[in-house]
């Protein structure tokens, strides 16, 4: 009698790959270890590419996106469901995959399934993927945007329309009669119904960009050419079309919408007819000039602005790099509350010239341009040189400024650094020091007598806290008449801190007042209250 011979139950493995569902295997690390035939399919790559692998680096951020963090949130989903040991799910979440020519745009549903083993120890993280792209990009095809649709024009009509590309059959939405003049039934039901009214100079071109779409498996297209209307008459469109692919990668069908932007078209052949005219008259004024959209964005420098800024002809974006650097921020701040708001833009600031690379100051002044409706439809500026008016001004209000700190009881002295050099004194600290050519000279230089009494030790409080601190009634002696004849004088001290553009320490001035006749009046007060009592 034949014995009974024990088989081992057969290994899950080939059944786990033959899974027909996007299924991955991790360890508690976020290795690899096993992956389903259909995701394998999915991604384009083998098994052995993908096996031992940590799974960010087969599955990395698209760097061509770097708004969307997507292994970030798959990994916090996978790491709630290690710790929590229950499953944690991401929905629509947007994952682009690699592909030999870039980035593929992917949307995916992924829930992390914790596999536990009898210890309740997680040995292994189950990915389950759902590939929701074609609902979200449909979704997204029938959510027109609003501010693109004013832009073409604010009474423009869509014409959904829809092409089983399989079966050759064309479907059309509402709108067709009244922006074109056709019954659905008059169009026909097959693509070439819609090849026969394409303008004959315009099908080749149109027929190249939809081919070229294709090949690229590219989700979206975009067109404008020329449609015959029923009438024989043709139109300017705008044609948007999205196109879904089987898992072959074969097209199959292809949903879309058309605008009639012949409005449109023929508003902007006549202002670009206008805006050369208007351009030349720029190009012909003495100033600096420029355009900007209605939101703000510079359209058109003249030859003046890039003679003297030396940008390169045509360039409009970053003009903002030949403003001082100390101007800048200010002058953005400015511009935009402009456009906000609508109002005039006048600033001073300075801009470099490239020739030297020197700053001069220009006076700005912007204004809005509106339609006949009140909205703005475009910006106009110059720049006018104020350079020589500004220095003239700023050396008066330096000669001014001078002699007002000359006759001022107040005794000013500017220390700058961590050294404390003195950069500016008036005439009243030479009273109280005498003369020690102090423009240049450090603190510790100027007075090494006071080292013992803690005088720079109160300038590094000042310096690197940025305190203020006052000293009051100080006894010292001063050379009122700069004969060399001392006098005995009280002297109220105030030592604060200097501050740069940016509000950081810079320096120190250190101003003194004399008080000595109030400090003796007092001082006699109180004795003869003294006296009295």
């Amino acid at each position: 009698m034949p014995s009974k011979i024990a088989t081992s139950p057969p290994t899950l493995e080939p059944i786990f790959r033959a899974l027909t569902g996007l299924n991955l295997v991790l360890t508690p690390d976020l290795v690899i270890v096993e992956a389903t035939d259909t995701l394998l399919e999915k991604i384009h790559l083998k098994r052995e590419e993908i096996m031992g692998q940590p799974v960010f680096h087969i599955f990395p951020n698209n760097p061509d996106n770097p708004q969307e963090d997507s292994e970030g949130s798959i990994y916090h989903s996978m790491q709630h469901a290690l710790v929590y040991k229950r499953p944690s799910s991401v929905e629509e979440l947007r994952y682009d995959i690699p592909t030999a020519e870039g980035f593929k745009e992917c949307y995916w549903n992924a829930t992390s399934v914790p596999i536990v083993d009898a210890n309740w120890e997680v040995q292994y993280l189950l990915q389950e993927i759902h590939d929701v792209t074609d609902k979200v990009l449909i979704e997204r095809l029938h959510q027109q945007s609003q501010e693109q649709l004013n832009l073409i024009s604010n009474a423009t009509k869509a014409i959904a329309w829809e092409y089983d590309i399989v079966n050759n059959r064309m479907s059309w939405g509402e709108g067709l009669l009244e922006i074109f003049g056709y019954k659905p039934e008059e169009m026909g039901q097959n693509g070439e119904s819609w090849d026969s009214r394409v303008h004959p100079d315009d099908f080749e071109e149109v027929q190249r960009s939809i081919q070229q779409a294709l090949a690229n498996k590219q989700s979206a297209w975009t067109g404008e050419y020329r449609f015959q209307k029923a009438d024989g008459t043709y139109a300017y469109i705008l044609d948007q079309g999205y196109t879904t692919y089987n898992i072959e990668g074969e097209p199959i069908r292809t949903i879309g919408s058309i605008i009639d932007i012949t409005q449109n078209r023929d508003t902007q052949e006549a202002l670009r007819e206008s805006d050369a005219r208007f351009h030349h008259l720029l190009e012909v004024l003495p100033h600096m000039a420029w355009t900007a959209s209605p939101k703000g964005k510079v359209l058109f420098f003249n030859e003046n602005w890039y003679s003297y800024t030396g940008m390169q002809r045509g360039q409009t974006d970053g003009w903002i790099g030949v403003v001082h650097p100390e101007d800048s921020a200010m002058v953005l701040t400015n511009w935009h509350n402009a456009v906000a708001s609508g109002t005039t833009f006048e600033i001073e600031y300075r801009i470099r010239g490239h020739l030297d690379g020197s700053y001069r100051w220009f006076l700005e002044r912007g204004l809005p341009m509106r339609d006949a409706s009140g909205e703005i439809s475009l910006w106009i500026g110059t720049y006018t040189d104020i350079d020589d008016q500004k220095n003239q001004v700023d050396e008066s209000k330096d000669d001014r400024l001078e002699n007002m700190l000359r006759l001022s009881p107040v005794h000013l002295c500017m220390l700058y650094g961590p050294d404390y050099v003195c950069q500016y004194v008036t005439p009243g600290v030479y009273r109280l020091y005498g003369n020690r050519n102090y423009i240049g000279r450090t603190a510790r230089e100027l007075w090494p007598e006071f080292e013992s009494i803690g005088f720079f030790e109160l300038l590094h409080k000042v310096y690197t806290e940025a305190r203020t601190v006052y000293i009051n009634e100080y006894r010292t002696q001063i050379d009122q008449d700069l004969n060399g004849n001392l006098r005995d004088a009280y002297i109220n001290f105030k030592y604060q801190p200097l501050f740069d553009s940016t509000s950081n320490v810079e320096g120190i001035m250190i101003s003194a007042i004399e008080i000595t006749n109030m400090v003796i009046a007092r001082q006699k007060a109180e004795a003869l209250a003294r006296e009295k009592s």
